[in-house]
């Protein structure tokens, strides 16, 4: 009666361990315009559509003077996920910074410009390539952004609604010159999932 019961422990440990755990070993490059609702979080298709929307919202938008100066500002995540509002907004930057019509000026690296200004003004370089600071682009307007989200689930039902809202502020006025939004609305079933 042992043996018998030993040989079922073996024979459940092979088998287990033939199983074992599973992991993404083979992958291909997809195109990252591709849709793609794996799960029901927020992902980057969400992401492509709101910065798309922003961006040409404000590239047809009257900004009052050509060329202006944008420096971005504060983006909220008011949504229950963990989203990279900076990823986001880097989007947006670039492919604004790529049209040609505005400029951006550069606030997270004050601190390191402000450093470097220093160095090249200790006598450690050549004076007739030194930088040094008064001759910073000011800017003209600030862009800011809130993402929100709203959730229904009822029985295997689920609708997940994404808000993203954008605006332009005058630095000199402090009026919002510019403001728009992008809805994205998902819709998802439950499902039991087979081994």
């Amino acid at each position: 009666m042992k043996l018998i019961t030993y040989a079922a422990i073996a024979l459940i440990g092979i088998t287990t361990g033939c199983a074992g755990p599973r992991a993404f070993t083979k992958g291909t490059y997809e195109d990252p315009k591709t849709i793609a609702l794996l799960d029901d979080r927020f992902n980057e298709n969400d992401m492509q559509l709101i910065a798309k929307k922003v961006v040409n919202s404000i590239l047809e938008a009257p900004l009052h003077r050509p060329e202006p100066a944008i420096m971005l500002g504060k983006m909220r995540n008011r949504t229950t996920e963990h989203i990279d509002m900076v990823a986001l907004s880097d989007k947006i930057k670039t492919a604004l910074i790529q049209s040609g019509k505005v400029r951006f000026v550069d606030v997270t690296n004050r601190k390191d410009i402000a450093t470097e200004y220093d160095y090249q003004q200790s006598g450690y370089v050549d004076p007739t390539q030194a930088k040094a600071p008064g001759k910073q682009t000011g800017s003209d307007m600030i862009l800011t952004g809130t993402l929100s989200a709203n959730v229904q689930e009822v029985g295997k039902e689920k609708l997940i609604y994404y808000k993203a809202t954008f605006q332009l502020t005058d630095l000199t006025t402090s009026e919002i010159i510019w403001t728009d939004e992008k809805e994205i609305r998902k819709a998802y079933k439950k499902r039991s999932i087979g081994l």
